[in-house]
């Protein structure tokens, strides 16, 4: 959740080189790419926004990061590093909110592309196959993802959402079958005791660093991406020390964590880190 808080203090700068070259190019790519459309929040109103997050600054990085992977893709359709539209069978957003992500994505691989007013433009490569599963600890995070993929064209078979905490009630069924995986975690520093409601206060409270529930995620992310195409989209600010991040999913699990899109907005640095592995999942 985008919160006015400081910029990083010394000891949250990167610590080598490479990780900041990283950022750097993070930030090419945000001022670079094209600005997502967002999917149709119509149906919503205030009272909704009183019970789940309002999407905001990190929602919109997080469609641009997506959207400018899906444009990637349409580029190079059959090149060896590249997932082929048609392969795209199951993503997943842990901690759904308003389902913004998810449904934008879903449109995206089904062909249909937004323009700069809102229309919806027909692409030429077509997926009608993918089921998106979504998961929130809010049940009203739950009845309102359905309401934003049914308000935009997306159906019931192909959209699954669960209350849940975590991925916790997916991780047999999808272990090693998630192509995309969305994370916005509740990633701004609080006392540990404000984390873990089921109310709107789970989508901020991040705890120590803002990294309690992020840190009990890594371990679900590294089990449920497929290899050798699985990706996952993660916001994080600097106070989380992604670099350290970085690491840990490296040494633990052969992930590969880099800053994929990163913009300030207000008082932060928001960072979108493109998570891949580098080998089938082993445990730990």
């Amino acid at each position: 959740m985008a919160e006015y808080h400081p910029l990083r203090t010394a000891d949250q700068e990167p610590k080598t080189d490479e990780f900041a070259s990283f950022n750097a190019a993070a930030e090419r790519r945000a001022r670079e790419c094209r600005s997502a459309v967002m999917p149709s929040l119509s149906h919503l109103n205030f009272r909704d926004y009183d019970v789940v997050y309002e999407p905001s600054d990190d929602t919109y990085l997080l469609i641009d990061a997506i959207g400018y992977d899906v444009d990637e893709m349409e580029q190079n359709e059959g090149d060896d590093d590249t997932i082929l539209y048609s392969a795209i069978q199951s993503t997943l957003e842990i901690g759904c909110g308003t389902g913004t992500p998810t449904v934008y994505l879903a449109k995206r691989i089904r062909g249909i592309r937004g323009d700069e007013k809102g229309t919806n433009v027909e692409g030429t490569n077509i997926n009608k196959n993918c089921v998106h599963y979504v998961t929130d600890i809010n049940p009203d995070a739950i009845r309102i993802a359905k309401a934003t993929a049914e308000s935009n064209g997306i159906s019931t078979a192909h959209f699954q959402a669960i209350q849940c905490d975590l991925a916790s009630q997916l991780l047999e069924h999808l272990e090693g079958k998630v192509d995309v995986l969305i994370f916005n975690p509740p990633y701004v520093p609080t006392p540990d005791d404000e984390v873990g409601s089921s109310g709107i206060e789970a989508s901020w409270a991040g705890g120590s660093n803002g990294r309690v529930v992020l840190d009990r995620a890594l371990p679900q992310i590294a089990r449920l991406l497929a290899f050798p195409h699985g990706v996952a989209y993660v916001v994080t600010v600097d106070d989380n020390y992604p670099e350290q991040i970085s690491q840990t999913m490296d040494e633990l699990y052969g992930i590969k964590v880099v800053p994929w899109l990163r913009r300030r907005a207000h008082n932060e640095y928001l960072t979108i880190q493109r998570i891949t592995p580098t080998r089938p999942f082993q445990g730990g």
